[in-house]
C-alpha cells in the first residue's frame, strides 16, 4: 500500500522548510545586506515568497497521480525531463550541505563547543536517515509534532523578549533608503522557499484529503512568514544596529534576554531546539526527495546511507572554517537557489504552455 498523508501533515511539513532557513542563513545574510534594516527584507520576502507558492500549487495541481520527476517527463519528454531532475537534484544537494553544516556549526558554537564538526553531522545525519527509511507517513506525522513544539517555543520565545524591545534600536529607518532592503527581501524569498519545492515529490493523489491542499498550504506560508518576520524584527529591536550584524545567531543572542522569575537564566538552550526540529525536516525531506528522484518504486537502505554519507562528507570538505561558510552564503548560494526557483518557473511556464496547446 501506499504511504497516505493527510494537508495537515503537509502543511506542518511546509511550514518547517520555511522556518528551517532563519537561523544563521536567511536572517544573517539579510542583515549583511540591509543591515538594520533587515526586518523590512523580510517583510518584502514574505509578500514574493506568495509567487514560488503559487508555483508550488500549480505544479501541485498538474497530473495529480504523478510526483515532480515524473511529471518532468511527461512535460519534456524522457532525455529532457531527466536532464533536469539531475540538474534539480545536484540542486538540492547543495541546500542540503548548506543546512546541514549550518545547523552543525550552530550545535558545536552554541551546545557542544568541544564536540568534533564531523561527529555531530554523522549522529544528525542517523537520526534524519532513519526518519527517511521508515517514509514520508513517518516525516509527516514527526512534522506535525515539532510545529507544535517550534510555535510553541516562538511564542513564548516572542513574550520573554517583548519587554526588551526598544524602537529606537531600529534607528535610523532606511539609513540607505530602499534598494538593499529590496535586494534583502530577493535574497530571503530565496533563502525561505527553496525547500518548499521537495513537497512536490508527494503526488497529489496520496493525500488523503486533496481538496484542503492549497487552503492548508496557504494559511501555512502565513504563519510561517509572520513567525520569520517577528524574528527579525525583534532580534533587530532588542540588538540594535550593531550587534546585529556581529553576531551569526541573533535570533539565538536575542533570546539570551530572556530570564524567568529573574533567576533562571539559559532559557535560550532549549528555545534553540525549534531549529534544530525545521533543520531536521528539511533535510528528510531533501534527502526523501534525492532518493526518489534516483530509486523511482521502494526503499533502499543501502541508497538511504549512501547519500547520507555523500552530504555529510560534501558538507564537511566544502567549508574550511565558519569564515568560509558565511562567504559562501553572502556571495555564491543566493544564486545557487535563483537558479533553482528558474527551474521549477520554467516547469510551471511548460505546464501551461502545454494545457493551452491541449485546448
Amino acid at each position: 500500500m501506499k504511504e497516505k498523508i493527510n494537508s495537515l501533515q503537509l502543511s506542518s511539513i511546509f511550514a518547517l522548510l520555511i522556518f528551517s532557513s532563519s537561523i544563521g542563513i536567511s536572517l544573517y545574510t539579510t542583515i549583511k545586506i540591509a543591515g538594520i534594516d533587515s526586518y523590512i527584507s523580510v517583510f518584502i520576502g514574505g509578500i514574493l515568497g506568495i509567487i514560488p507558492l503559487l508555483l508550488v500549487l500549480y505544479i501541485f495541481n498538474y497530473d495529480i497521480d504523478k510526483p515532480i520527476y515524473e511529471k518532468n517527463k511527461i512535460i519534456f519528454g524522457n532525455f529532457l525531463g531527466n536532464i533536469i531532475n539531475f540538474i534539480i537534484s545536484i540542486l538540492y544537494l547543495v541546500v542540503a550541505i548548506t543546512i546541514l553544516f549550518n545547523t552543525s556549526n550552530f550545535i558545536v558554537s552554541q551546545y557542544l563547543s568541544d564536540t568534533p564538526l564531523l561527529l555531530i553531522m554523522i549522529i544528525f545525519m542517523l537520526v534524519i536517515l532513519h526518519a527517511v527509511n521508515k517514509g514520508i507517513e513517518c516525516i509527516s506525522r514527526v512534522s506535525a509534532i515539532f510545529v507544535i513544539i517550534t510555535l510553541f517555543f516562538f511564542l513564548f520565545g516572542i513574550c520573554g523578549t517583548i519587554s526588551e524591545v526598544k524602537i529606537d534600536n531600529l534607528k535610523p529607518f532606511l539609513e540607505f533608503g530602499l534598494e538593499k532592503p529590496i535586494i534583502g527581501g530577493f535574497v530571503n524569498t530565496l533563502m525561505s522557499t527553496a525547500p518548499i519545492y521537495t513537497i512536490l515529490i508527494i503526488p497529489k493523489k496520496d493525500i488523503c484529503d486533496n481538496e484542503k491542499t492549497a487552503k492548508y498550504l496557504i494559511i501555512s506560508y502565513m504563519i510561517a512568514s509572520i513567525t520569520l518576520f517577528l524574528i527579525s524584527f525583534v532580534a533587530n529591536a532588542v540588538l540594535g544596529k550593531y550587534l546585529t550584524g556581529l553576531y551569526q545567531f541573533p535570533g539565538y543572542i536575542a533570546l539570551k534576554r530572556i530570564s524567568l522569575f529573574g533567576f533562571i537564566d539559559r532559557i535560550e538552550n532549549f528555545l534553540s531546539l525549534q531549529w534544530i526540529l525545521s533543520a531536521f525536516v528539511t533535510l528528510s525531506m531533501i534527502i526523501y526527495y534525492l532518493i526518489k528522484n534516483i530509486k523511482k518504486n521502494g526503499n533502499s537502505k543501502i541508497l538511504n546511507i549512501l547519500v547520507g554519507s555523500i552530504i555529510i562528507f560534501l558538507s564537511y570538505k566544502s567549508f574550511r572554517n565558519n569564515t568560509a561558510f558565511n562567504s559562501y552564503l553572502y556571495n555564491y548560494y543566493p544564486y545557487i537557489l535563483s537558479l533553482l526557483t528558474v527551474m521549477y518557473f520554467v516547469i510551471s511556464i511548460s505546464i501551461f504552455i502545454r494545457k493551452k496547446l491541449k485546448k
